[in-house]
């Protein structure tokens, strides 16, 4: 790409920014390879619950169970990206363009469509966009999908770029699978850090005068909330490789 062209596609990917900044989707992926969210979930400091109005908690059930539930549906999330043989617009999430030397997250340049069962399509739904950026977006965008390691072999189809979704291989679901292992034990490593943090909080809370009855239940909940979302993830696995292998 020579200078000029770098220069009139990186001010015209700034207008359209600012564009699909006011009316697009905005956010990050779910799925777990998102860690800032993840850091949140485990970071994010108690609130005030129970006790009378003089006893400020450091602990909070509530706020614990939240954090593990919020945990578990950003699994669930990342799981539906992992799909074997079947058009999902979710399985391009994570491709990342490389434009003028920065990457930049497909979802931000284009809309993913389902053609048909078995093909996805990368569109422009911006007209102006579509007659300035899409002749200097399509081959970045082409090679940027097929070395995301996703088994797409993309190609241009006037101002889009048609992806066609191949019958999985034996391989390919393999390694979907381990995908959706690692990603499971990202969730779990969260849940128990969660619990870790809510014993650290009632340490505080029994220095500060909290009954040790209460201290004792309040652990127990704890446990038990830590128990059950980790059982939830073991059956979000189980089912999403059944999924993964029989599709």
């Amino acid at each position: 790409m020579s200078a000029s062209m770098s220069s009139t596609l990186s001010f015209q990917l700034r207008t359209y920014a600012k564009k699909a900044g006011k009316g697009g989707k905005g956010g990050k992926k779910g799925g777990l390879d998102d860690e800032d969210d993840e850091d949140d979930a485990h970071k994010g400091k108690a609130k005030p619950s129970g006790g009378s109005a003089t006893e400020i908690m450091s602990f909070d059930p509530l706020d614990l169970e939240k954090k593990m539930g919020q945990c578990l549906e950003r699994l669930k999330k990342d799981f539906t990206t992992m799909r074997a043989g079947t058009a999902n617009p979710a399985i391009l999430d994570s491709v990342m363009v490389k434009l003028d030397g920065k990457m930049v997250p497909l979802r931000d340049l284009a809309q993913v469509a389902i053609k048909d069962a078995k093909t996805l399509m990368v569109n422009f739904s911006d007209a102006e966009a579509s007659i300035l950026i899409c002749p200097l977006l399509t081959t970045p965008i082409e090679k940027a999908i097929r070395e995301s390691g996703l088994n797409l072999n993309p190609v241009a189809d006037n101002k889009a770029v048609k992806v066609p979704v191949p019958k999985p291989t034996k391989e390919f679901r393999e390694s979907l699978t381990k995908m959706a292992s690692g990603s499971a034990e990202k969730a779990k490593t969260i849940i128990r850090k969660l619990r870790q943090d809510g014993m650290k909080d009632l340490k505080k809370d029994l220095k500060s005068g909290m009954s040790s009855d209460k201290n004792y239940t309040l652990e127990q909940k704890a446990q038990t909330l830590h128990d059950k979302y980790i059982k939830d993830i073991d059956e979000a696995l189980k089912s999403k490789t059944k999924e993964i292998m029989s599709n």
